[in-house]
Order: C-alpha cells, then structure tokens, then sequence
C-alpha cells in the first residue's frame, strides 16, 4: 500500500500555500493524504462592548447555532448529498458538535474547527483521489476560517449596502472602510476554483454565508468588534447588518438527466430524484398535476429502468445553491444515439 502524503497546516498561509499547488497540479500522484492542524484552523469573534465579559448575548448564540446548523449540513452533504439535517443521527450530531471557548475575563469567543475539519476528510476519502481530498479538506478550511474569505464576504456586504442607500455620509463611511479592507484578488480566485472543481462546496459556501450574517448582526447588536481579527466598527456592523439575508430565487432548468430514484408512496403520489448528465447535481422533483402527466410518470419510469437519461423541463426556486420546490413541466425520452 502507498505511503500517505503528509501536510502540515500551521495557519491560513499554509492552506493558500498548498491549495495553490493542489489546483495546479504541483503536487505529483497522490495516492492518499493526511492533513495535521496545527493551530488552525478557528474562528475568532472580539465583541467590544459586552456590559459583562464572559457572557453571551441572545443574538450571539443566535449566531453560534446557526454556525452548528451550518457544520451539521456540511457533513450531511458530504455524507449523503443531502442538506436534510433531520436525518442526522444523536451520533452524528455529537461527533460534529463545536466547541465554543470564552476566554475569561474578556469578551471573546474562540471556536477550534480543526478536528471538524479532519472529520469532514472521514466522509469523502472513499470518493476522492488524494489531490481531490485535500483540495476539499483546505476549501472547507479556507471557507469556515479564512480570514481573507471572511473579509471578502464583509467587503461584499458592504459594497451592496453602500449600493442601496441614499444618504451619502452612510456611503461614505461604507466606502472608507472598504479602503482599510485586506484585498488578495489571487489567492481569492484560488477558492473560486476550487469550488468550481468540488460543486458541493459551493452549497456549504452558501449555507457558511447564513452563518456569517447572524455573526456580523451578533456584532452589530453587542456595539462592533472583530471578526477573525478583521476589525468591524459599531457603525459600519450597523449598516452592513441591515442588508437582507439571502433569499430563494425563481429558477428554471432545462437538460438531461438520469432517473436515479422513482418514489410513488409520497403524499402526492409521485416524486423522482433527477441527475444533471453534466453537472451530477441531484434535484428532487414532482408533477405540476398526477394526472394531466401520466405520460411524464411512463417516461421517468422508463427512464429509470432502462437507465437512459430524459429530457426535462424544470421549475423551482434556488437556495443556498440548490434547487428545492422543483416541478417538472415537461419530459421526453432521448434517442440511444443522441444521449451524451
């Protein structure tokens, strides 16, 4: 057997360092890898003006359990393809529990994501190449801890709530504290690839964002602080806090996909479980009507027995990157031939 890879990962720079080489292919055959934290990766959150140090506030631990919900739905779709957190076991929700330190005497909080991390590593190794596990072990790093990435969504939320206000001394500040901002367009497009490369991490990168807005509206109640040391002011927290969360979107699709699952023992009698031919994006979806469709139901069953991809129409609406409430309006069988 192989000799696995090691990669010590002592701080940010490291995972830069070694997600560069990674994507382009630096690093040779990698039958396996093993990644050895050092110190990193955590997050850290300074809340400046807390009357009581040691405690926390409703809205922090607001922004605590969103940031648990969110590390439960990256095992999930890492484990199962699924965001459902309900079905998670006690057990995995215990093993993926964090850890969150007050440090005594002060008001800030210190979360230790690196055994989270390696834990994720556990639910993909059997997939993955060497190359592809550490590109993906150092993504979900860089997303939940990088600093620059944590400072990328701050500029952006400030650059969009500059964008909808009318008063200019609001514009103003907001563009002043973009000027102090660390700006890495580089190493940034790193993460970029690497989230083109694994699709999935963009839907962890999406439910990661939720996480991040309850944290910045934890620092804006509590009079400002910092954010993975990226200083965040009373004032600008204020405003950046006001923009809304990220909502569902109308989406429409259009393509061919594998029938991977037909399920007719649902409360509307029929739903199927769809595979992008290109993409490998699973979307569950039903009828828009049971029996106007019948012909669709022939076909999708069909599908799934010859194991031939179809031709769908789909619409829906699109959250945190994944498509939910999605019907389909129309289906067609793909001559042999023509299928890719």
């Amino acid at each position: 057997m192989a000799e696995e890879a090691v990669f010590e990962i002592g701080n940010e720079d490291d995972a830069w360092t070694i997600l560069e080489r990674a994507l382009h292919n630096k690093l040779g055959e990698l039958p396996g890898v093993h990644v050895v934290w050092k110190g990193w990766p955590s997050l850290n959150i300074h809340l400046s003006n807390v009357p009581e140090d040691g405690t926390i506030s409703s809205s922090t631990m607001k922004a605590i359990l969103e940031l648990q919900k969110s590390l439960y739905r990256t095992h999930a779709l890492l484990a199962s393809g699924s965001d459902n957190l309900r079905s998670l076991s006690r057990a995995e929700r215990e093993q993926f529990e964090l850890r969150l330190k007050v440090e005594k005497g002060s008001s800030l909080l210190f979360i230790n994501l690196s055994e989270i991390i390696s834990k994720y590593g556990n639910d993909v190794i059997a997939k993955m190449t060497g190359t592809e596990l550490l590109i993906m072990v150092l993504g979900l790093a860089l997303i939940y801890a990088g600093k620059l990435v944590i400072g990328e969504f701050i500029k952006a939320k400030t650059e969009q709530r500059k964008l909808t206000s009318d008063d200019e001394k609001t514009r103003q500040l907001l563009s002043n504290y973009q000027a102090q901002l660390e700006n890495d367009t580089k190493r940034f497009e790193l993460l970029t690839q690497a989230l083109e490369k694994k699709p999935v991490l963009k839907q962890i990168e999406q439910s990661a964002t939720e996480a991040r807005d309850e944290i910045v509206k934890a620092v804006a109640d509590e009079g400002g602080g910092s954010i993975q040391h990226i200083p965040l002011p009373r004032e600008v927290a204020n405003e950046i806090s006001s923009v809304s969360r990220a909502q569902s979107s109308e989406a429409k699709l259009v393509g061919q996909y594998r029938v991977t699952k037909v399920d007719t023992t649902v409360p509307d009698g029929f739903r199927v479980t769809l595979e992008d031919v290109k993409s490998s994006e699973l979307v569950t979806a039903s009828l828009f009507d049971a029996i106007v469709s019948a012909e669709h139901r022939r076909v999708l069953q069909d599908a799934e027995w010859r194991k031939q991809p179809v031709y769908v129409e789909m619409e829906g609406r699109k959250l945190r990157g994944k498509i939910i409430e999605a019907k389909i309006v129309s289906v067609a069988p793909i001559p042999a031939s023509a299928a890719r």
